[in-house]
């Protein structure tokens, strides 16, 4: 179980205020003010350099940081024990992945005996719930720290532009890197791995924004609203749009000694490696043809 006393002093630091911790802990405030003294005299420490701003000492800042650990590792195994009896997986999938994962993994994601409940998720939170055991397995295109997360590559993605068939562009089947460094672009979420092999592969080609005019989106419903709102251009991932291609709803622009891909891999928290559903998983998609 985890220590009430550590959970009241993560708290508090979150907080800093004593009533607003006793409200969201469901104790009372004198009950706060034990469990901080108590930690104090059980350690042998002086927690704050400063009561008044919660500014912790030294040994304050390293008694929090165990503390977090041993919450973290505290939901990690009741996660972990909860889902041992329901055999049921909790997998984790970026806004700007889901459409092309879709395609390529969750299609097939039905056809084993291990069931799965699917989150669509930004990616900080993703590693954060990979951390604390929330979710079993994620699905993502960006980096991440191998020291902390199992690893499995699942494939390689190309990234298109692509722009309103009925736009500016309409006439065209190529576009010029100057018309491109001239264009309305409409960007992923710079937090996800499609915006930094983007950035990057200008970076590389030296292409440059010369009108800065760029747009946002997280997800491709949103990348899709913004192209026809603002007659603009896109990259997304090939196989998340193709079907929009083919109707004729997007259209594709070819960009000469432009062609980016993205690695897409599968993470795991290397804590829940003895979990069989991990063997299970890695079954199905190898009998799906994921490599």
């Amino acid at each position: 179980m985890m220590d009430a006393k550590l959970e009241t002093l993560i708290t508090l630091i979150d907080e800093k205020n004593f009533t607003n911790t006793a409200k969201k802990l469901f104790i009372t405030q004198p009950a706060v003010t034990h469990h901080i003294k108590s930690i104090e005299k059980e350690y042998n420490i002086t927690l704050f350099a400063n009561p008044k701003t919660f500014e912790l000492t030294k040994q304050g800042q390293v008694l929090l940081e165990y503390a977090k650990a041993s919450k973290l590792s505290y939901e990690l195994l009741i996660n972990t024990l909860a889902k041992q009896a329901s055999l049921t997986a909790s997998v984790g999938i970026t806004p700007m992945a889901v459409q092309c994962a879709r395609q390529r993994v969750i299609s097939n994601l039905n056809k084993g005996n291990v069931s799965f409940n699917l989150f669509c998720y930004p990616y900080e939170q993703i590693l954060k719930s990979l951390s604390s055991g929330a979710l079993d397995f994620a699905i993502v295109d960006n980096s991440f720290d191998s020291t902390k997360y199992e690893n499995k590559f699942l494939f390689a993605e190309r990234i298109i532009l692509v722009c309103n068939p009925d736009g500016q562009y309409k006439e065209i089947n190529k576009i010029t890197r100057d018309q491109l460094s001239s264009a309305i672009i409409v960007l992923p979420d710079d937090k996800c791995g499609l915006y930094n092999q983007v950035k990057t592969t200008m970076k590389l080609k030296n292409i440059k924004l010369k009108n800065g005019f760029t747009l946002t989106a997280n997800n491709l419903d949103l990348t899709r609203a913004l192209i026809d709102q603002n007659d603009a251009v896109a990259f997304v991932y090939e196989n998340s749009v193709e079907g929009l291609i083919e109707s004729g709803k997007l259209k594709k622009l070819d960009i000469t000694n432009f062609s980016p891909t993205q690695n897409f891999y599968l993470l795991y928290n290397r804590l829940l490696s003895f979990d069989e559903r991990f063997l299970q998983f890695l079954d199905l998609l190898k009998n799906s043809g994921i490599q």
